[in-house]
């Protein structure tokens, strides 16, 4: 999570507002920052002892010190590039970020660079290949730890898998040999439930009401309901088309459950991407009636992960790699096929796999990626990392932040 969010100079006059103002260090950002307050100042501090008692600013540098001369707690905006050690040093003092210091918006660009870099996680992903015998690559469920500008990654179970979701203290994974697998957090199986062959089964999501699970089914146009032990109950079909010849036409991926509705995302409504008729949506159902209600979200080239973030239903629009949410805005876009979507509160985590389709794409965008990478994103700044992966390990698939 990182440390601040990103505030401007209209928002810092509101949370100062009747406290007293200080700056925390001298030089051309605290001027700047001061030219943008529009109000005096009641103190200056730095940590520079060469600096104390010298004049800035129209008053003289003081020392931390200084802070208990003042009539009621302080406002504190940080003009140094060393933020991150001064806010450390600030919360030392017991004062609360945000709600008693903010980095100057003047240095907003930097500060956003330094907590991507300083970003400390864990992520579990999944790829759909082929399982092997090589810890690094391979289908399966891989644990990545990032750790400021490092990170590294391991498998932790082996398997051609797809769908990941949490699941009290567990995890839910959709194995293609295995069926539904519950793991608990040292990724050991606690129970595994046999779906229909051939059904290539892709992304899970469940029912906290109903204690259901619902897994979309990519070979059989269908979602498919179980009960909590795993068993089938009813079946969500996209059409009749797969039942008149036992041909997939829709190439539905990923699935998600928002109280009574089932939202699917597919490649194509009308059942026609093997003819190159990419008309992709986010399809609803009814599950109290079973009734399909029609399209929420369309226009989508081959659309996979669907999720409910901020109360808006987000999506990925994987072959032009664009992140939409807010009424299907695009908020961000990337360069190669974006499968693989989680949220922590503060930034996006988006898969990103080789473009087999690249061909398809070809005048509709100039960077082409066919890299392996989770990237990081700032919806509100657009700032992105990337956390490169091997090239053998070429898919992704879902993605969950611990």
């Amino acid at each position: 999570m990182r440390k601040f969010r990103f505030r401007t100079f209209q928002e810092v006059a509101k949370f100062a507002a009747g406290r007293p103002l200080v700056l925390w260090g001298g030089g051309n950002i605290a001027a700047k920052t001061l030219r943008k307050l529009g109000r005096p100042i009641d103190l200056l501090i730095d940590n520079n002892p060469n600096l104390l008692g010298t004049e800035q600013l129209g008053t003289v540098v003081r020392g931390p010190d200084a802070l208990a001369s003042l009539a009621g707690k302080p406002y504190i905006l940080i003009c140094t590039t060393s933020f991150l050690e001064v806010s450390e040093q600030l919360a030392g003092l017991g004062y609360d970020p945000e709600s008693d210091f903010l980095v100057s918006p003047i240095l907003n660009d930097l500060r956003i660079i330094a907590e991507m870099e300083t970003l400390k996680t864990r992520l579990l992903f999944t790829s759909g290949l082929p399982p092997l015998d090589d810890p690094q690559c391979g289908g399966g469920l891989y644990q990545l730890d990032l750790d400021g500008d490092a990170w590294r990654y391991r498998k932790v179970h082996s398997g051609n898998c797809h769908g990941l979701i949490e699941f009290g203290e567990r995890f839910i994974v959709v194995d293609d040999e295995l069926g539904l697998v519950e793991l608990d957090r040292d990724y050991r199986i606690v129970r595994a439930g046999e779906l229909p062959k051939g059904v290539r089964a892709h992304g899970v999501s469940h029912s906290s009401a109903s204690g259901c699970f619902y897994v979309t089914c990519s070979y059989a146009d269908k979602v498919i309901e179980l009960d909590a032990d795993f068993h089938p109950l009813r079946e969500f079909a996209l059409s009749h088309k797969h039942a008149r010849d036992g041909e997939p036409h829709h190439h539905c991926n990923d699935c998600l459950v928002v109280g009574d509705s089932l939202y699917v995302s597919m490649f194509s409504l009308s059942g026609n991407w093997k003819r190159n008729v990419f008309d992709g949506v986010v399809l609803e159902f009814d599950l109290v009636t079973g009734e399909k209600l029609g399209p929420v979200v369309g226009d989508l080239w081959m659309p996979h992960n669907v999720a409910l973030i901020d109360g808006s239903l987000t999506v990925l629009d994987s072959l032009r790699g664009r992140l939409l949410k807010n009424n299907a805005q695009c908020i961000g876009e990337f360069p190669g096929f974006a499968r693989g979507l989680a949220h922590d509160g503060a930034h996006f985590y988006v898969g990103q796999s080789r473009n087999r389709n690249y061909s398809s794409f070809i005048g509709l965008s100039n960077n082409i990626a066919i890299d392996t990478a989770i990237i990081v994103f700032d919806e509100y700044t657009k700032v992105s990392r990337s956390l490169q992966l091997p090239s053998r390990l070429s898919e992704i698939h879902s993605i969950l932040v611990l």
